[in-house]
């Protein structure tokens, strides 16, 4: 049945409150689970991979395996600098979604099933949850779609992204 026409007042309230709350989770979810797919394929978003730590050295005055040095220290600078803001990044997202994870599972999990007022609770209460495991698969099924873009473009950064072994100033 439509949980709409069996649900009690109480359930349909708690059901419209938590509807904008779902909403978020969703958006918390895909960034997280975008995040965790960004770190798996070493994929970091803009903000971050436009950082890099880079100065002009005179190669007029230092030894070509002076510079190679330096250059190489530049570049793993950049490296654990990234490494680290995606770390911190991750956790950020990872602490938001299991916050609203578990909100939303102790709503979901205190959502009333005794009958009152001359309703049959708990006929809303199985559809509720059986509507909420729905919506949940299909905001997962978004999220897989709305990432697998990576796939592609993990493939095409493999074929660009290869580190100069000497990069010289002009």
């Amino acid at each position: 049945e439509d949980f709409e026409q069996i649900a009690t007042p109480s359930q349909w309230n708690i059901h419209v409150l938590l509807k904008p709350k779902i909403k978020v989770w969703s958006t918390k979810n895909k960034n997280y689970r975008t995040v965790l797919k960004r770190i798996e394929y070493d994929l970091p978003p803009k903000f971050i991979s436009n950082i890099e730590f880079k100065f002009k050295l005179d190669e007029s005055i230092l030894s070509q395996d002076e510079l190679q040095a330096l250059y190489n220290q530049m570049s793993k600078m950049t490296k654990d600098f990234r490494t680290q803001a995606m770390g911190l990044y991750m956790q950020s997202l990872g602490r938001e979604h299991e916050l609203l994870t578990n909100e939303i599972k102790r709503i979901i999990d205190g959502f009333p099933n005794e009958n009152d007022d001359g309703f049959d609770a708990e006929a809303g209460c199985a559809a509720f949850k059986q509507y909420h495991e729905l919506r949940e698969k299909r905001f997962n099924l978004e999220t897989d779609q709305s990432i697998y873009f990576l796939d592609a473009q993990r493939v095409e950064d493999e074929d660009s992204n290869q580190e100069p072994i000497f990069t010289p100033t002009l």
